[in-house]
């Protein structure tokens, strides 16, 4: 057969198609569904397994149907008619359709033709390889040819998968058996389809549920409710009115799913179109389409307009204190961009945090750069806030406003402190009172007479503080001392010098970390040795936090004595998580504390090739481009394409699942060079490379 196959858009969301089973069965089944109008019933069966489907299309369907109910009343022995034997159409007359059907198309290069080699370039295969790819094609044109007669219900028919009753009565009722056409058939042999038909009437199908369309800057997301009428449509159609009355399909092609997940079914679908013009109303509807062929109602109508984003943003660009309570703030905005806002807004915060900000001057002309507010408090974060027409919002920088203040606050008193055994220092002591206080700063040292260092980065609020000291190191006592800070960062003079006596501890102090370095997969890690005098050995553990490996293996343990140790620990995974200590041991097999734990993520940023050995073919006489490589790991999640006609930009055109390693291009035309972008997405997050191809078809 030489006709090009079509490619359908879909939207990853998952569903079960009609030609596959929820459950895994050892045995084939022919799963059977009918659809009952008034005077007819019609009939769509399909094998759930690839191989036993290839072999009932070569010996045929029965369909036998069994009169069990008439006038009310159960019949004794049912009445049979035998409707004969179904096959797929000669060869011949599929030859007249395909060119004006694309769904028969697929269904007759599934049946009769070789598009659906799998190849893997000139290299010599093994007879358990061959085995492998003929499988893999068989697999390949099975699920296209269900799914081509799933959206045609007259090539259903062609094939020899479907059929229409037109001989039934209103006041029976009947059961349909659709079986192989085998004289000896086994245990093991394909199972029997059945179905029955309980009422001879036509009803009502759904319209689809729950149609929104979320309308954004040029483009709209479609969505609406999939799971309740999965087993009543097959595709959908989407159309479109500029006007709100007439409309028109978005395209020829149905709209469906063909990704399955069995463990996790979406509930919606989902359809992104795009708006080349803003500030225009559209209105969109859709219908579902049948196993039979028939269409559903339209769903209710979603309107909307896309409008351009607001891309301008505010910027403060003078702040000028007139006294103690007046401030006057100047910002800029491009005049031209006016017609895109509705407002100004002010916004004030006393402490910068992104929550704490407060509009406190609303609806300022658009037409303004300047307002006059008073003094809030002692330090004044701004904000200026522009409101577009589609409600989306820009705003500037913030800017900090101080009246002068050289007035520190008071110096803490009554400080004390104490150490427990666990070497947790706790500090307090009596709070002050000002109103502009920002918090307090602790300074700590260990030696008595030495310049004690700041040990909180940031003014702490609370009139304690809790600190960690290193109990195994020589210095017996810790000295500390407390300084305030107000808004206007004056600091106060320092509290008085306590000193806290540390608890008497035998173990050996532990090691500390002095630095890492995260570099092509490989965590290095950099310490200090301990400081005590009988410490004989250091040990460095690590624990697999992504693997749920609570217990810490011991990767590397030295007996010299070093100012500094360095590591580096090779024996990763990609994007996992790490956890690292260190331990001292001294002479009487003491054993320190653990260190300060880190916690690092080993970011491989190298591109792993993963696709090798990438080949393209044109092949002219099948009417495609024929795409094969090797996938050099398990890991590969899902596989990339993309396409660049000469001339035109790249565009992607299939997402394969993670195993595959060919494709088939038939949406080509001759006389072009198609270069072809292939990239592996990993189930580790690990870069990947992208893989390049250049056909001239």
């Amino acid at each position: 057969m030489k006709k090009n196959l079509l490619f359908f858009m879909v939207f990853i969301i998952p569903i079960t198609i009609y030609c596959q089973n929820l459950e895994l069965e050892k045995l084939p089944h022919i799963r059977v569904k009918v659809g009952t109008k008034k005077n007819e019933v019609k009939l769509r069966w399909a094998v759930d397994q690839s191989a036993a489907w290839q072999k009932a299309n070569t010996t045929g369907f029965t369909l036998k149907r069994y009169t069990m109910v008439r006038d009310g009343k159960i019949l004794n022995i049912p009445e049979e008619k035998n409707f004969g034997l179904f096959f797929p159409a000669k060869e011949n007359k599929w030859e007249t359709i395909v060119n004006q059907n694309d769904y028969a198309a697929i269904v007759a290069q599934s049946l009769f033709g070789d598009s659906f080699e799998v190849e893997l370039g000139n290299q010599k295969t093994s007879e358990l390889e061959n085995i492998l790819n003929k499988s893999q094609e068989l697999e390949q044109r099975f699920a296209y040819a269900l799914m081509a007669a799933d959206l045609d219900f007259e090539v259903a028919i062609l094939a020899g998968w479907g059929f229409v009753d037109n001989s039934i009565k209103p006041n029976e009722r009947y059961l349909y058996i659709v079986d192989i056409n085998e004289e000896n058939k086994s245990e093991n042999s394909t199972q029997k389809g059945e179905a029955l038909v309980f009422e001879n009437k036509e009803e009502d199908l759904p319209k689809p549920l729950d149609f929104i369309g979320i309308f954004q800057d040029q483009s709209v997301i479609l969505s609406w409710e999939y799971l309740q009428l999965r087993d009543i449509y097959t595709s959908y159609f989407i159309e479109r009115s500029d006007d709100g009355n007439n409309f028109s399909s978005l395209s020829d092609l149905p709209v469906m799913n063909m990704n399955s997940d069995s463990q996790k079914e979406a509930h919606n679908m989902i359809f992104i179109d795009s708006l080349k013009t803003v500030e225009k109303d559209y209105s969109y509807r859709v219908r579902g389409k049948t196993i039979f062929g028939d269409f559903g109602p339209y769903s209710s109508i979603v309107s909307g307009k896309s409008r351009k984003k607001l891309e301008v943003t505010p910027r403060i660009s003078q702040v000028k204190i007139e006294n103690e309570d007046k401030i006057i703030l100047n910002w800029e905005f491009p005049n031209e961009n006016e017609q895109e806002i509705e407002q100004f807004d002010l916004l004030y915060s006393a402490t910068d945090k992104e929550n704490d900000y407060k509009v406190i001057q609303s609806k300022i002309a658009k037409n303004l750069r300047t307002i006059t507010v008073k003094n809030q408090s002692s330090s004044n974060y701004f904000k200026v806030r522009a409101t577009g027409k589609n409600n989306d919002k820009r705003e500037s920088f913030s800017v900090l406003v101080q009246p002068e203040d050289n007035t520190p606050p008071a110096v803490p008193i009554q400080l004390k402190g104490k150490i427990d055994s666990t070497g947790i220092a706790r500090i307090e002591w009596k709070p002050n009172t000002e109103i502009d206080l920002e918090g307090y700063h602790v300074f700590r040292g260990n030696q008595k007479g030495e310049e004690l260092m700041r040990i909180t980065t940031q003014p702490i609020n609370e009139a304690f503080f809790n600190d960690s000291v290193q109990l195994e190191n020589l210095n017996s006592k810790v000295y500390y001392y407390v300084t305030s800070v107000d808004f206007r960062k004056n600091q106060s003079q320092p509290s008085q010098i306590i000193e806290v006596e540390k608890p008497d501890v035998i173990p050996p102090q532990s090691p500390s970390f002095n630095k890492y370095e995260i570099q092509d997969g490989v965590i290095k890690l950099s310490w200090y040795k301990s400081v005590s005098d009988d410490v004989a050995l250091h040990q460095l553990y690590r624990i697999n936090i992504d693997d749920n490996d609570t217990i810490a293996k011991k990767i590397y343990e030295t007996k010299e004595l070093n100012p500094e140790y360095n590591f580096e620990d090779k024996d990763l995974e990609a994007d996992k998580r790490y956890i690292y200590y260190l331990k001292a041991i001294d002479h009487n097999k003491l054993i320190s504390k653990e260190s300060q734990r880190i916690t690092l993520r080993n970011i491989d940023l190298r591109p792993k090739k993963v696709i090798s050995s990438l080949t393209g073919t044109a092949n002219p006489k099948k009417g495609m481009v024929e795409l094969i490589w090797k996938n050099q790991t398990k890991d590969i999640k899902e596989i990339i394409i993309y396409r660049k006609k000469e001339g035109e930009k790249s565009s992607l055109i299939s997402t394969l699942n993670g195993s595959q390693n060919f494709f088939e291009d038939k949406n080509i035309m001759t006389g072009n060079n198609y270069t072809y972008l292939i990239k592996a997405i990993l189930s580790s997050k690990q870069p990947s490379t992208t893989e390049k191809i250049t056909v001239n078809y």
